[in-house]
Formats: C-alpha cells, sequence, structure tokens
C-alpha cells in the first residue's frame, strides 16, 4: 500500500466536497487521512457553527463519518515517527507545511498496492 496526497483545500466546505468525490471514486473511510492546523481541526472535531460559502451550515459530522484520521501536524508527526505509514518519512507533508500551518487541509489516500 502506498499513501499519496490528493489535494489541498482551504475550507472545510472544500474538504467536504473533495471527500465526497473521493468516496464517489470508490475510496472508503478507511483510505482517507486528513491533516490540518489545530484551529480547523477542533472546529471539525467539536462542530461549531460552520458555514459554508453560501451561508449553509454545514456538518462536520459528516465529514468525520467519512475519514479514517483526522491529523493536526504535532499528530501526523507523531504518527509518522512510531508508524512509518507515509512514504518519504517526515518530508511527505514538507511541500504542504506552510499551507497547513494556514489553514489548508490536506487529503491523503491511501492506495491498493498494484
Amino acid at each position: 500500500m502506498t499513501h499519496i496526497i490528493q489535494t489541498s483545500v482551504h475550507s472545510i466546505e472544500e474538504c467536504k466536497q473533495a471527500v465526497e468525490e473521493l468516496h464517489k471514486k470508490g475510496y472508503t473511510k478507511e483510505q482517507i487521512t486528513l491533516v490540518t492546523n489545530t484551529a480547523y481541526q477542533e472546529a471539525i472535531l467539536e462542530n461549531w457553527d460552520l458555514r459554508g460559502a453560501d451561508g449553509a451550515i454545514i456538518s462536520s459530522h459528516s465529514l468525520l463519518e467519512k475519514v479514517n484520521d483526522l491529523f493536526n501536524l504535532k499528530q501526523y508527526e507523531y504518527f509518522q515517527e512510531k508508524t512509518g505509514t507515509f512514504p518519504d518519512g517526515m518530508d511527505f507533508l514538507a511541500d504542504h507545511r506552510a499551507a497547513i500551518e494556514n489553514g489548508s487541509i490536506v487529503i491523503i489516500t491511501e492506495e491498493p498496492a498494484a
């Protein structure tokens, strides 16, 4: 099994849409991991009053039901250090680190062995 970065999105609404698209493509909950900053992680976990661009309320619970893990950077680093799950060691997210710290959400998928 290998892991790839599918995309980096800038809002919880975009993340929810991207995860729904991955499910339509056949990905399962167990294959999807999200990495974001602590503030976004808390907003998703606590289901604060999240609103989309159109003002509609977004339920983060429906997002959490469709992903395996939701890490902040420190949790991701600890997990990676202990398990070595993701390729390239700690460099796997290097190109996305600053964006994550500024509120982007990186979506990682586990790809089946070829």
